[in-house]
């Protein structure tokens, strides 16, 4: 994890590795039931069929559900990345620019404390006073892009959150794969705050490694 020791605070939370770990397991394959044996006839078999087309078309469902929810992970991922490149960009700068003020704030000490034996010494001090709420301004100008960044990086996270929810199958089957339906949940809870959910595997698991 970055220390923003420079920003004061995080704005892009999260690890591209749990969200790809995340992505890995929604694009597990599993296998679709065939037909019965052939030649199986009678009532049986008829019950069998009938209900071996509703798991298909249940599982179906939740296989393109899966997918679609890793290629959203996937883009998150890539956003998430980008955006901590950002942010790592923005701290450098405000590191920067804190060690310079602190310089500036002692030339202004060092200058006022002599202003008023010259007018040499006056303008001196003048010049560090300008220099200094110049370096101010400066960081104000980083922070307050950090914290545009930190807004448009929790807004995207809601985005994501609410497309994972749309493609959360609502079938039987759908509720036992494990950890599916935790995704949106532990995104939004990570990310943008709020009670944790109770720990688990998958990759609720892999979220809460990476992002907790």
């Amino acid at each position: 994890m970055t220390d923003y020791r420079g920003l004061g605070f995080d704005p892009t939370p999260g690890s591209a590795g749990a969200v790809a770990a995340a992505s890995e397991r929604c694009s597990v394959a599993f296998t679709v039931p065939g037909e019965p044996p052939e030649g199986w006839t009678g009532a049986a078999a008829d019950g069998f069929r009938t209900r071996l087309e509703a798991v298909v078309s249940e599982l179906t469902a939740v296989r393109r559900a899966m997918r679609a929810a890793a290629e959203v992970l996937d883009g998150w991922a890539t956003t998430l990345l980008g955006n901590q490149r950002r942010a790592e960009e923005l701290d450098r700068r405000a590191v920067s620019l804190r060690r310079a003020l602190a310089d500036a704030a002692d030339d202004v000490d060092r200058t006022g404390a002599m202003a008023a034996f010259t007018a040499a010494d006056g303008e001196a001090h003048e010049r560090a006073v300008t220099r200094h709420d110049d370096l101010r301004r400066q960081l104000d100008e980083v922070l307050e892009e950090a914290r545009l960044l930190e807004r448009d990086h929790r807004a995207e996270a809601r985005r994501v959150a609410e497309r994972l929810r749309a493609e959360e199958p609502s079938t039987a089957i759908a509720d036992t794969l494990a950890g599916f339906s935790s995704i949106t949940a532990e995104l939004a809870s990570v990310l943008l705050g709020g009670s944790r959910p109770a720990a688990g595997n998958g990759a609720a698991a892999a979220f809460r490694a990476g992002l907790g």
